[in-house]
């Protein structure tokens, strides 16, 4: 069983936003804190992951699920970093009829085709309030839910799916901060980022930069990335 991390650079940015518009920059958004991602990685090592070599950073979020699948390996654990679950849109046991393919619904494809078999979503601080068990009932129905329960500040559940073919399938699924990862000792085969332009404003851009340092990424794909964000056009939140 391999094990995957998965990052979003919106993790690092305060406060969330909720909201995008497509292929558009977050405008006259003001952040109140970027976190520096290294202390993130620190963490990540005391908690005995160490980095393999298959690293990839991109703007499109369900560019992980394209990652992994391409990999071949079934029933992976996913450590998602992210400010939002990606686990939207979807709210039966079923995953035959899925919507289409996009970031905020890659994780139901990827466990739809046996990519993962348990999952960790590393919120920032003060998203959810993970002590409240019920919080689970808000983001999916009680069909869906096996076992709940808060464990080691830990938000335990057991998301019960049917995969193509009937087969039912039960994810541990994990909703935690940082500090409260558990102990792996293991590689992280894939190390997935994504910058997610929508999701961040143009402040916060040089994230790109210092992930790419940590990791040793291409400076022509931090670069491509970084121009990426540039050519986008700035929308308002609002919609205006």
């Amino acid at each position: 069983m391999s094990l995957y991390l998965d990052i979003d650079l919106d993790y690092f940015v305060s406060p969330i936003i909720k909201q995008s518009r497509a292929n558009h920059r977050p405008k006259d958004y003001q952040p109140e804190q970027i976190q520096n991602p290294r202390t993130l990685f620190q963490l990540l090592q005391q908690k005995g992951i160490t980095f393999g070599q298959q690293r990839y950073l991109f703007i499109n979020h369900l560019q992980s699920h394209l990652r992994w699948w391409l990999n071949k390996k079934k029933d992976n654990v996913i450590i998602h970093i992210d400010a939002h679950s990606d686990l939207y849109g979807h709210n039966q046991r079923n995953l035959s009829n899925l919507p289409m393919l996009g970031c905020q619904n890659f994780l139901w494809h990827s466990i739809r085709e046996g990519l993962v078999a348990e999952l960790y979503w590393v919120m920032p601080e003060n998203t959810l309030d993970i002590t409240k068990p019920d919080i689970i009932y808000s983001m999916f129905t009680p069909g869906q839910l096996g076992k709940v329960e808060v464990k080691d500040h830990i938000l335990r559940a057991e998301l019960l799916c049917v995969l193509p073919g009937e087969k039912t399938k039960v994810i541990p699924y994990h909703l935690l901060q940082a500090k409260d990862l558990p102990h792996f000792q293991q590689e992280a085969e894939i190390i997935t980022i994504a910058s997610s332009p929508e999701f961040i404003p143009p402040q916060a851009d040089h994230l790109i930069a210092s992930v790419g340092n940590i990791l040793g990424l291409p400076e022509e794909l931090v670069n491509k990335v970084l121009q990426q964000h540039q050519e986008m056009k700035p929308a308002s939140l609002s919609g205006e």
